[in-house]
């Protein structure tokens, strides 16, 4: 495995995603924080800046996801279309598993800059607050790298970026009344309803609710992460390396 993980870094090495991984957090986390000062939100309490800095991350996720995982389609169907991919191990389960995990790295260290630099620069709540949104964040990453792998190499990278676009239209309108029941259910709303749960949570006497809520969550998120992991590694060890675009 570690040797698949490799590989894998070694393919992005010299191509613009380790680089959107540092530029775009970075960046994201200094324009907020110059609105925060500038604008409107500057009158808003600092639990209310910091729900709004989440919510907007965890919405535009999937827009960043899904260019990630096109540019991984684009890269592995260049290479001989797919069949580096496929020949790098005997266990296609392995190559499927060192792909998401680089991938999650990838946005490991890409959202611990968004929230590290943010949390410098504010003062705002204490390291145990950010590591719980951070965590909560990383969770819903999850899912999305499963499903646009699947949607990007089955279907085509334009299908997949597509899908990030409604993702993050879907997100935003989850954080209305339309989305309260039926969030739990999406994962592409998770990234931006679990911080702003847990922040309203805190500013609560009474967070049974918002328990029951989570606890909810957890079920159901369990549930479908496990069965979108089953189904993609049987889905890969079955895909015969073309996709339907072709």
């Amino acid at each position: 495995m570690i040797n698949i993980i490799k590989s894998e870094i070694y393919k992005i090495k010299g191509t613009w995603l380790p680089w959107i991984h540092i530029v775009l957090p970075i960046a994201y986390s200094l324009i907020f924080y110059l609105a925060s000062k500038t604008t409107g939100l500057k009158n808003f309490e600092e639990s209310d800046i910091i729900q709004t800095y989440f919510v907007l991350l965890g919405a535009v996720m999937p827009i960043i996801l899904c260019f990630i995982s096109s540019k991984v389609f684009d890269m592995e169907m260049s290479a001989g279309k797919f069949q580096v991919l496929l020949s790098t191990t005997k266990s296609r389960s392995k190559a499927y598993i060192g792909k998401l995990l680089v991938l999650e790295l990838g946005f490991v260290i890409s959202l611990s800059l968004s929230v590290v630099i943010f949390a410098l620069l504010t003062g705002y709540q204490n390291i145990l607050d950010w590591f719980i949104e951070f965590f909560l964040i990383l969770i819903s990453s999850l899912s999305l790298y499963m499903i646009h792998l699947w949607v990007s190499i089955e279907l085509s990278s334009g299908a997949s970026i597509g899908l990030g676009f409604l993702e993050t239209m879907i997100a935003l309108l989850s954080m209305t009344v339309i989305g309260d029941s039926i969030w739990y259910f999406i994962p592409c709303t998770w990234g931006s309803r679990l911080p702003a749960m847990y922040i309203t949570m805190s500013k609560v006497s009474d967070a049974s609710y918002f328990y029951k809520e989570l606890r909810l969550w957890c079920l159901i998120a369990s549930f479908i992460i496990l069965i979108l992991f089953i189904s993609s590694i049987i889905w890969f060890n079955k895909w015969d390396g073309k996709s339907i675009s072709e």
